[in-house]
């Protein structure tokens, strides 16, 4: 029922829009009769349409003809009811509230003084707060939308790319096509000369039969013999080109891609080409576009936790919040499981994760669950413990992430690195070098940039 639509309940003014309701007479009144209802009834409670947010209570049952006073309250459902509610049999929209903790309106009365109050105070604290809320998500969804019409800008400038090298390569084609026809056999436009040869042959006949020696014309008789000699030559080496077209027309070009197998292989890899994914990495700087590097983190930690659903939540980036090693345990220790993510001057990208809290105490930790693992990500490897005797982490205040046995530091100033090559290395198969850039053992790598991220499962 639409408020802003009902009409005067007054026969005389039906087709007045209605501005008022009177809870007590259940009646919709115009703008008149309001004024006479308000002098005679002045205590009755009326609500104005113009300013009603809500459906107007009538104290009547809303169920499709029920038409019954409401005198029940329903626990089960928080609702009023009629009688007609409560009814035994239950049949369109009879008896729906038969099963259920039912008493009379009366019995909750004071429940419900102690339950407005506790919701006006809940209203008041939400009301300060709720603006800013709002604000906050508005900014979000707007950063959201933003990034859709990103990411759609990017599938169709990948796609633009494709369909454009698509084209070029079907022309390269359709020009190899020319190419090879006109090498191997002959120039299309060269049947417009030939077409002539036969008729040029009879008038060259005719001209030759008309030529007569004559000792006054030798010049002239000369020359159009020298002509007729090279109009011949021109003959014969026409007449050895339509011999060797013939030839050559007993070898066929082919186009490699002609089979429906061949052609429609290539179609289903389109239809597999490019993947939509929901990334946990929304906030890295240092992979934030790789969607492929970002999966293969998530699909080792997944892994190894055998969690099936885990979150990131960036707690340190060193290029924002560092001047130090204490500033990185200011920032990370005690966290729980954490993931760091590094990347050098050399652009070479890796980390580690472990579930173990990172501190300062100055020992090793093992990891007796052995999910500890490092990574490379320029080379899409996960490198595991040896064994779950080995070191895992080392913390120490001196130091940032500390991995295995120095299979990768990150040292005090938090610019440099430093790893082992493959001597006193903690993880399974690990070419250090490979995977930090380093020149030789024990050596130093400059660091751009690294994050870490607490793991939630």
């Amino acid at each position: 029922m639409e408020i802003q639509k009902q009409k005067c309940s007054s026969k005389e003014d039906q087709d007045i829009n209605a501005i008022s309701y009177c809870g007590q007479c259940h009646i919709y009144m115009c703008n008149k009769c309001e004024k006479f209802h308000t002098k005679l009834f002045s205590s009755h409670q009326i609500y104005n349409l113009e300013k009603q947010t809500g459906e107007i209570f009538t104290g009547f049952c809303k169920e499709k003809n029920h038409l019954n006073k409401l005198e029940f309250f329903c626990k089960t459902h928080n609702t009023l009811c009629c009688p007609v509610c409560l009814c035994k049999i239950r049949k369109n929209g009879i008896g729906l509230h038969k099963d259920c903790d039912v008493c009379f309106i009366e019995d909750i009365k004071e429940g419900k003084k102690n339950k407005i109050n506790e919701n006006i105070k809940y209203l008041e604290e939400i009301s300060n707060t709720i603006q800013d809320s709002f604000d906050k998500l508005k900014i979000t969804f707007e950063e959201m939308i933003k990034n859709k019409e990103e990411l759609k800008l990017k599938i169709e400038n990948t796609f633009t790319k494709i369909r454009s090298a698509l084209n070029n390569r079907e022309d390269e084609l359709l020009l190899e096509v020319d190419k090879q026809f006109n090498d191997l056999y002959c120039d299309e436009k060269i049947f417009e000369k030939y077409e002539k040869l036969p008729k040029n042959i009879k008038i060259l006949l005719e001209k030759g039969k008309k030529i007569e020696f004559n000792e006054d014309k030798l010049i002239s008789f000369i020359n159009d013999c020298i002509n007729i000699e090279n109009n011949i030559e021109d003959i014969k080496k026409m007449n050895e080109n339509i011999d060797k077209i013939k030839n050559e027309t007993k070898k066929e070009i082919k186009f490699s891609c002609e089979s429906d197998e061949q052609l429609n292989l290539f179609l289903e890899n389109i239809k597999k080409f490019g993947k939509i994914f929901i990334s946990n990495f929304l906030e890295s700087l240092i992979i934030k576009d790789d969607f492929v590097k970002q999966n293969s983190i998530i699909n080792w930690i997944k892994e190894k936790t055998n969690k099936n659903s885990i979150k990131f939540e960036r707690i340190f980036i060193m290029s924002i919040n560092v001047s130090s090693s204490t500033d990185f345990h200011n920032y990370c220790d005690n966290k729980g499981p954490t993931l760091t993510i590094a990347q050098t001057t050399k652009n070479k990208i890796f980390g580690g994760f472990t579930p173990l809290n990172w501190d300062n105490s100055g020992g090793n930790k093992i990891d007796k669950n052995n999910q500890t693992f490092i990574f490379s990500l320029d080379l899409l490897k996960k490198y595991d413990l040896i064994n779950k005797e080995k070191e895992a982490i080392y913390c120490n205040k001196q130091y940032g992430p500390y991995f295995g046995g120095r299979d990768f530091s990150i040292e005090s100033n938090m610019k440099k690195g430093k790893t082992f090559s493959n001597k006193g290395t903690n993880f399974i198969s690990n070419n250090n070098l490979d995977m930090t850039g380093g020149k030789g053992d024990n050596e130093s790598f400059d660091i751009s940039d690294f994050e870490v991220f607490k793991v939630i499962y």
